[in-house]
């Protein structure tokens, strides 16, 4: 038996990495595993190279015949069978069993053949199991001659310098004394404005109550970030938090949450991406940062495990997150540095800018990079080597594969795995649920080439995923000819094929390919923006936008030069449009006047994501309840998406069907959507990614979610402990907008919703009925259904009764409805249908 290397298929994903380190040693730490996944950044690709472990590398030093090599300090050997002589020397200088002599005829000097083999499971490797695409297989034959070829011929083309960071010492281990495993244990606290640096111990209440991750997170903006405080001064904070499972074994683990008060919607923030950098910031051995203050210089953060700096950022400030990234791995002569960076949105306060993360990841929602960009922080570089301890490494094991294999056997895994979220765009048009031309219409007649299929067909170049994630939904695209010839994106994702795509009516691939590139290097959340121009090119078209507002741009539905050049203009606010449209379409309403608020889709201030309620009474809900304006990741509602009745009923109980998996029913909507942000208060709380087992797939629910947990952490938690911890958290983010005076009057949407039948699809007809779906939610909450707000009875069931009084006390004082009056951004109109196509 050997392991044979498809480096072709390997995402990235780095499962076998993870898994290898806790099945031999116990622990997970990539720096102590027998592979390693070396990232080619020029071409997104990888490289997963078996026997990853000596730095003296012995059987290279006794081989007579030089037939050991190691290639290019990459920390693995390679055999060139053509020079073996079967002396076996290698095999007893290897300290792991990691060489093996395969006798076979007509290979080698002596007719046999040396194979590099990594035998440490015992002839079951973990790394195949976990394998998704298939990178790492066993082989019984010498049949594998043509890849190891390759493999080596790709070894040899690797810049020795672009190989592996320099060797870092292998730090201990990042717990200490916290009572629970999968925790760093430590945190940090950064004042910018003093240049202070504090490494604090992770406040086990935090753990116990609020789990880690966007729980913390709500928990420390409530106790440290007054409702008076403007988002874009210096007492904002922003924390950067990954929770116990970030970091593990557990599928789709790499998720990490910012969260802030929002520069866009002026209330509770967050967003989050995947990646690798959540993971990373584990291993240096923290589970968040809070950044404090402001720099009156532009800097970045540059932390390897306990080295930690302030360094100067003014020679990148400027710079897109493409040149940013590179430039710092260079500087700091760290081609493994994982980073959270800002473009000149984010410098320039775009209201909606995002924070792209390694590799190429946006936490795009709320406007959190424009607070990285009042802070004058540039970027966050990380390297990490420490090992996170799981409290049960053989349950952890034994959970967690069975989670991979669960979603691998999922019946909607292939499509996922092949296309990702685009894949869902014929679907939706079909339901009437594709947002057209500002939401007037849900279905757009070119969706076809705008698909999945035709992105694949055309512009697909390899899978990538993110750490440890069968599903690898992510891809890179590059268009080969024409007009936009050259552009090369990843994260081409339903929402932007229709924010940039059928929001604008835009039917131009190149273009909306090109347009993703433009966004992730300038820093721009695709939602927001495509909503701000297909809201311009609306009012344009009403003339409440004059010709020379439009700065002599031609904005008519389907211009995608005119698009192209607004982002542009966005990011760096230029002319009187870029300026007004960075402000997002709900606050530029305001400042207009003119009608304008009628033609601004949005919920608390932030854009309406590509969803229409109308086609879906779930999202509908799922957008007017969200804790940081229009979403559906909050609750993310999906088992009426695609009428899904098996995974459906197993999930939330046969007796809900069929009217549960019916997206124009309302019966149980409630119920979907006010679970779905209670369990989607733990998901990203806990590390997970939404688009994989816990809510696209049906797979991973309390119960798994349970097990996980207490594997890794030792937590020992019940389902119902669980559940309430959920609901403290949504709760908590509920609370902290009322501080802002927000209530039941601002759970609406848009008339366009609820009172405009839809033309498209199979919604046509079909309105949003909020009102009745928004007072089951209250009722199932338990909150007062006349304020829409938390009472008492369940805040204290919650166990933060004193975040009622705080509460109580400052509505009394007035102060929540004279911030009410200062959120900035007009409400949604609700009035006369006017214009219903």
């Amino acid at each position: 038996m050997r392991l044979e290397i498809s480096p072709e298929k390997c995402t990235g994903c780095q499962a076998c990495v993870v898994f290898c380190s806790l099945k031999q040693e116990g622990e997970v730490n990539p720096e102590l595993a027998r592979i390693h996944v070396w990232e080619d950044h020029s071409e997104i690709s990888f490289l997963p190279i078996t026997c990853a472990i000596c730095d003296d590398k012995p059987c290279v030093e006794v081989c007579p015949e030089q037939g050991a090599i190691s290639v290019n300090n990459l920390g693995a050997v390679v055999i060139d069978e053509s020079l073996c002589t079967g002396c076996s020397k290698c095999v007893d200088a290897c300290q792991i069993g990691a060489i093996q002599l395969h006798l076979l005829p007509g290979r080698g000097k002596l007719g046999k053949a040396v194979v590099l083999k990594c035998d440490l499971c015992d002839g079951d490797p973990w790394c195949v199991k976990v394998c998704q695409p298939g990178v790492i297989t066993i082989s019984d034959d010498d049949g594998g001659q043509v890849t190891h070829d390759k493999l080596l011929t790709k070894l040899g083309k690797i810049p020795e310098r672009q190989i592996r960071s320099p060797k870092i010492k292998t730090a201990e281990s990042t717990k200490e004394d916290f009572p629970y495993q999968g925790y760093a244990g430590k945190y940090l606290r950064v004042d910018l404005s003093s240049g202070e640096i504090k490494t604090l111990p992770l406040p086990v209440e935090w753990v116990e109550n609020y789990l880690g991750g966007n729980g913390i997170g709500v928990k420390i903006l409530w106790d440290e970030v007054p409702a008076a405080v403007d988002p874009l001064e210096s007492d904002n904070k922003l924390i950067v938090s990954a929770g116990p499972l970030c970091g593990s074994p557990v599928p789709n683990s790499g998720r990490v949450e910012f969260i802030a008060k929002s520069p866009l919607t002026n209330i509770y923030g967050d967003s989050n991406a995947g990646g690798h950098f959540g993971p990373e910031l584990k291993h240096a051995g923290y589970d968040l940062i809070i950044f404090e203050g402001r720099s009156p210089k532009p800097v970045y953060l540059y932390l390897i495990d306990e080295k930690i700096e302030i360094r100067s950022a003014e020679h990148i400030w400027g710079l897109g997150t493409f040149e940013t990234e590179n430039q710092l791995r260079d500087e700091t002569n760290q081609p493994d540095l994982k980073t959270a960076i800002i473009g000149p949105a984010g410098e320039n306060l775009v209201r909606y800018a995002g924070i792209q993360v390694t590799s190429r990841r946006s936490a795009a929602r709320s406007g959190l990079g424009a607070v990285m960009g009042s802070k004058n922080l540039k970027a966050i570089a990380i390297r990490g080597t420490k090992s996170l301890q799981v409290a049960d490494p053989e349950r952890t094991l034994e959970v967690t594969l069975k989670h991979h294999l669960a979603i691998r056997e999922n019946e909607f895994f292939p499509g996922a795995s092949k296309f990702g979220t685009p894949g869902i765009v014929a679907l939706m048009d079909y339901m009437g649920r594709f947002p057209t031309q500002n939401h007037r219409y849900g279905s757009f007649e070119n969706f076809d080439e705008i698909s999945a299929d035709t992105l694949h067909e055309q512009h697909f170049i390899r899978d990538i995923s993110c750490y440890s994630c069968p599903v690898g939904c992510d891809k890179v695209y590059a268009v080969k000819e024409g007009e936009f010839a050259g552009s090369l994106s990843t994260s081409v994702e339903y929402e932007t094929l229709n924010s940039l795509g059928a929001r604008v009516c835009n039917a131009n691939l190149p273009s909306i390919i090109k347009a993703n590139e433009i966004c992730d290097d300038l820093g721009i959340d695709t939602i927001s923006v495509g909503s701000a121009i297909a809201f311009a090119m609306e009012l344009a078209e009403k003339k409440i936008l004059s010709t020379e507002d439009c700065d002599g741009l031609e904005l008519v539905w389907g211009n995608y030069h005119t698009m192209l050049q607004l982002l542009e203009r966005i990011a760096y606010r230029k002319g009187y449009l870029g300026d007004l449209l960075a402000e997002g379409a709900a606050r530029a309403a305001k400042r207009l006047g003119k009608g304008a608020e009628r033609y601004a889709m949005h919920v608390k201030g932030q854009d309406i994501p590509s969803q229409d309620g109308r086609a879906q009474q779930s999202m509908g809900l799922a957008h007017a309840t969200s804790s940081r304006g229009a979403d559906h990741l909050k609750a993310f509602p999906v088992a009426d998406e695609t009428g899904y009745p098996g995974g459906a009923g197993a999930r939330y109980g046969e007796d809900k069907l069929p009217e549960l998996v019916d997206p124009l029913e309302t019966k149980y909507k409630a119920f979907l959507v006010k679970d779905g942000e209670d369990y989607g208060a733990i998901v990203d709380s806990s590390g997970n990614c939404k688009s994989g087992g816990t809510f696209v797939m049906l797979e991973i629910y309390w119960q798994e979610q349970c097990d996980a947990l207490n594997a890794i952490t030792g937590l020992s938690l019940s389902v119902e402990e669980l559940k309430r911890i959920g609901e403290r958290i949504y709760n908590l983010q509920r609370c902290y907008n009322a501080l802002h005076g927000i209530d039941k009057s601002d759970d609406v949407l848009p008339w366009r919703m609820t009172k405009v039948p839809s033309p498209s699809g199979n919604a046509k007809g079909s309105v949003c009925h909020l009102s009745e779906m928004l007072e089951e939610y209250y009722t199932l909450r338990d909150w007062n259904t006349e304020t829409g707000l938390p009472n008492e009875r369940k805040l204290q069931y919650l166990g933060i009764d004193e975040v009622f009084n705080q509460l109580k006390d400052a509505i009394e004082t007035g102060e929540p409805q004279e911030l009410r009056s200062r959120l900035g951004w007009a409400r949604p109109y609700d009035g006369e249908v006017v214009d219903p196509l």
